[in-house]
């Protein structure tokens, strides 16, 4: 599949949605415990996940920002999705995610991700402040926020109904 780069790692290549991704996708987001720090934590189905790239696919048009699809440059294959992503529960704020299949979990992956969104974010998009959100018990995504330079702010229920951690990162 030829795939628009919008961001490249050593390792890993961050593309503008397409519908084909729904497929590699499912099978990725089915898994508990993939799902188990998103959202409610329930695995998704194809309907859901259709929907989530039909509408990152808007938003990249809209914005240019989106959870981009994470493809491993040496198997080409789908691993994740990560970016950044418009949001509005605490006014309007772009926020930092990323979610790998469980098979990529461990590898530094999010890390590149992360700090290859937060570069396009200051660069090519020109924002000054991202956020992120994490479950308090997700230690490992507590980590990639840290790393990536993001300061925690304290805990929230704002943000998707659920009690989190609340980070941000302000271009220096």
């Amino acid at each position: 599949m030829n795939r628009e780069v919008v961001a490249s790692t050593a390792r890993l290549d961050l593309c503008a949605p397409v519908i084909g991704d729904v497929e590699p996708l499912v099978a990725l987001w089915s898994d508990p415990e993939t799902m188990k720090y998103i959202g409610g934590g329930e695995p998704w189905d194809d309907v859901k996940v259709r929907s989530r790239i039909e509408r990152a696919i808007d938003t990249f048009a809209d914005t240019g920002c989106a959870f981009y699809t994470i493809v491993e440059r040496a198997s080409r294959a789908v691993i994740g999705q990560g970016g950044l992503v418009p949001i509005e529960f605490n006014g309007k704020e772009i926020e930092l995610g990323y979610r790998l299949g469980r098979a990529h979990w461990g590898k530094g992956y999010a890390t590149e991700v992360a700090r290859a969104s937060a570069a396009r974010g200051w660069g090519a998009l020109g924002f000054g402040r991202l956020v992120a959100v994490t479950y308090p018990e997700n230690v490992g995504s507590r980590r990639v926020l840290e790393k990536t330079g993001f300061v925690e702010v304290g805990e929230t229920d704002v943000y998707y109904g659920v009690r989190c951690v609340l980070y941000e990162l302000v271009k220096g």
